[in-house]
Protein backbone atom coordinates (compact mmCIF):
# COMPACT_ATOMS: atom_id res chain seq x y z
CA UNK A 1 0.00 0.00 0.00
CA UNK A 2 1.22 3.50 -0.85
CA UNK A 3 1.88 5.44 2.36
CA UNK A 4 1.91 9.23 1.91
CA UNK A 5 3.64 11.87 3.96
CA UNK A 6 2.14 15.18 5.08
CA UNK A 7 4.14 16.98 2.39
CA UNK A 8 2.81 14.82 -0.46
CA UNK A 9 -0.76 15.13 0.82
CA UNK A 10 -0.49 18.91 1.17
CA UNK A 11 0.12 19.23 -2.58
CA UNK A 12 -3.18 17.50 -3.46
CA UNK A 13 -6.51 19.29 -3.76
CA UNK A 14 -9.24 18.88 -1.16
CA UNK A 15 -11.33 16.93 -3.68
CA UNK A 16 -8.46 14.49 -4.30
CA UNK A 17 -7.91 14.05 -0.56
CA UNK A 18 -11.61 13.41 0.06
CA UNK A 19 -11.61 10.81 -2.73
CA UNK A 20 -8.61 9.12 -1.10
CA UNK A 21 -10.52 8.99 2.18
CA UNK A 22 -13.53 7.47 0.45
CA UNK A 23 -11.42 4.80 -1.27
CA UNK A 24 -9.74 3.88 2.04
CA UNK A 25 -12.96 3.64 4.03
CA UNK A 26 -12.48 6.83 6.06
CA UNK A 27 -16.00 8.19 6.53
CA UNK A 28 -17.21 11.66 7.46
CA UNK A 29 -14.66 13.65 5.46
CA UNK A 30 -16.93 15.03 2.71
CA UNK A 31 -17.20 18.50 4.27
CA UNK A 32 -14.08 18.67 6.44
CA UNK A 33 -11.25 21.17 6.01
CA UNK A 34 -8.09 20.11 4.20
CA UNK A 35 -5.97 19.87 7.38
CA UNK A 36 -8.50 17.57 9.06
CA UNK A 37 -8.67 15.33 5.98
CA UNK A 38 -4.85 15.13 5.87
CA UNK A 39 -4.75 14.22 9.58
CA UNK A 40 -7.29 11.43 8.96
CA UNK A 41 -5.26 10.04 6.07
CA UNK A 42 -2.03 10.17 8.07
CA UNK A 43 -3.73 8.42 11.01
CA UNK A 44 -4.97 5.70 8.65
CA UNK A 45 -1.42 5.32 7.24
CA UNK A 46 0.02 4.94 10.76
CA UNK A 47 -2.59 2.27 11.55
CA UNK A 48 -1.75 0.42 8.33
CA UNK A 49 1.98 0.59 8.97
CA UNK A 50 1.73 -0.72 12.53
CA UNK A 51 -0.88 -3.38 11.77
CA UNK A 52 1.75 -5.33 9.80
CA UNK A 53 4.07 -5.63 12.81
CA UNK A 54 5.03 -9.22 11.97
CA UNK A 55 6.35 -8.15 8.57
CA UNK A 56 8.27 -5.27 10.17
CA UNK A 57 9.87 -7.70 12.63
CA UNK A 58 10.96 -10.00 9.79
CA UNK A 59 12.45 -7.11 7.83
CA UNK A 60 14.38 -5.71 10.79
CA UNK A 61 15.22 -9.10 12.33
CA UNK A 62 13.88 -7.84 15.65
CA UNK A 63 13.55 -10.49 18.39
CA UNK A 64 9.92 -11.60 18.79
CA UNK A 65 9.96 -10.76 22.53
CA UNK A 66 10.69 -7.10 21.74
CA UNK A 67 8.18 -7.10 18.89
CA UNK A 68 5.39 -8.16 21.22
CA UNK A 69 6.07 -5.07 23.35
CA UNK A 70 5.63 -2.63 20.45
CA UNK A 71 2.42 -0.71 21.06
CA UNK A 72 -0.23 0.02 18.46
CA UNK A 73 -0.45 3.36 16.69
CA UNK A 74 0.01 6.53 18.70
CA UNK A 75 -3.39 8.21 18.97
CA UNK A 76 -2.57 11.24 21.14
CA UNK A 77 0.43 13.04 22.54
CA UNK A 78 0.50 15.90 25.01
CA UNK A 79 3.79 17.50 25.87
CA UNK A 80 4.85 20.86 27.12
CA UNK A 81 8.16 22.41 27.96
CA UNK A 82 9.47 25.87 27.46
CA UNK A 83 12.93 27.32 27.71
CA UNK A 84 13.50 31.04 27.51
CA UNK A 85 16.76 32.62 26.36
CA UNK A 86 17.49 34.79 29.41
CA UNK A 87 21.30 35.15 29.35
CA UNK A 88 22.60 35.14 25.77
CA UNK A 89 26.16 36.00 26.77
CA UNK A 90 26.43 33.28 29.45
CA UNK A 91 28.38 30.07 28.92
CA UNK A 92 26.77 27.15 27.10
CA UNK A 93 24.17 25.44 29.29
CA UNK A 94 23.41 28.59 31.30
CA UNK A 95 21.86 30.68 28.52
CA UNK A 96 18.27 29.56 29.00
CA UNK A 97 15.76 29.29 31.81
CA UNK A 98 13.34 26.38 31.75
CA UNK A 99 9.85 27.07 33.01
CA UNK A 100 7.44 24.89 35.00
CA UNK A 101 3.73 24.71 34.25
CA UNK A 102 1.83 25.92 37.32
CA UNK A 103 -1.96 25.77 37.51
CA UNK A 104 -4.83 26.33 39.89
CA UNK A 105 -8.27 25.46 38.58
CA UNK A 106 -8.72 26.99 35.13
CA UNK A 107 -5.72 29.29 35.59
CA UNK A 108 -2.48 27.95 34.17
CA UNK A 109 0.81 29.45 33.00
CA UNK A 110 4.53 28.76 32.65
CA UNK A 111 6.86 30.30 35.25
CA UNK A 112 10.65 30.12 35.81
CA UNK A 113 10.36 28.56 39.29
CA UNK A 114 12.86 25.69 39.07
CA UNK A 115 14.77 25.51 42.35
CA UNK A 116 11.93 27.17 44.33
CA UNK A 117 9.84 25.34 46.92
CA UNK A 118 6.14 24.58 46.40
CA UNK A 119 5.32 26.82 49.38
CA UNK A 120 7.30 29.74 47.98
CA UNK A 121 5.59 29.39 44.60
CA UNK A 122 2.18 29.24 46.28
CA UNK A 123 2.87 32.43 48.20
CA UNK A 124 4.39 34.22 45.20
CA UNK A 125 1.62 33.30 42.73
CA UNK A 126 -1.43 33.37 45.02
CA UNK A 127 -2.74 36.60 43.46
CA UNK A 128 -1.76 35.79 39.89
CA UNK A 129 -3.37 32.33 39.76
CA UNK A 130 -6.01 32.91 42.47
CA UNK A 131 -4.55 30.15 44.67
CA UNK A 132 -6.62 29.52 47.79
CA UNK A 133 -4.77 29.52 51.13
CA UNK A 134 -5.90 25.94 51.87
CA UNK A 135 -5.00 24.59 48.41
CA UNK A 136 -2.63 21.63 48.38
CA UNK A 137 0.29 21.48 45.98
CA UNK A 138 0.55 18.48 43.69
CA UNK A 139 3.71 17.86 41.71
CA UNK A 140 3.34 15.55 38.70
CA UNK A 141 -0.07 14.43 39.98
CA UNK A 142 1.08 13.46 43.49
CA UNK A 143 0.50 15.41 46.70
CA UNK A 144 3.63 17.29 47.67
CA UNK A 145 4.97 19.00 50.76
CA UNK A 146 5.48 22.77 50.77
CA UNK A 147 9.23 22.16 51.13
CA UNK A 148 9.54 20.17 47.87
CA UNK A 149 12.02 21.89 45.52
CA UNK A 150 10.76 22.06 41.91
CA UNK A 151 12.91 20.45 39.24
CA UNK A 152 13.01 20.58 35.47
CA UNK A 153 10.08 18.69 33.95
CA UNK A 154 7.79 19.07 36.99
CA UNK A 155 4.16 20.13 36.63
CA UNK A 156 2.76 21.91 39.70
CA UNK A 157 -0.96 22.12 40.37
CA UNK A 158 -2.75 23.64 43.35
CA UNK A 159 -5.98 21.86 44.29
CA UNK A 160 -8.48 22.86 46.94
CA UNK A 161 -9.45 19.78 48.98
CA UNK A 162 -13.01 18.59 48.32
CA UNK A 163 -15.58 19.27 51.00
CA UNK A 164 -13.57 22.03 52.70
CA UNK A 165 -14.89 25.55 53.06
CA UNK A 166 -12.47 28.38 52.81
Amino acid sequence: MNVETAATLEIKTVAELRQMCKSRGIVGMSKKRKDIVIDALLAKNIGTATSNIGEIVKETKMPSKIASEIPGPVTAVSFGMKSILTKPSARMGDKTTTTVQVSCGANTAEFPVIGKTVGAVQEFLKEVLNIDRIAEGQVNGKTSTTSYVLQEGDVLEFIKPAGRKG
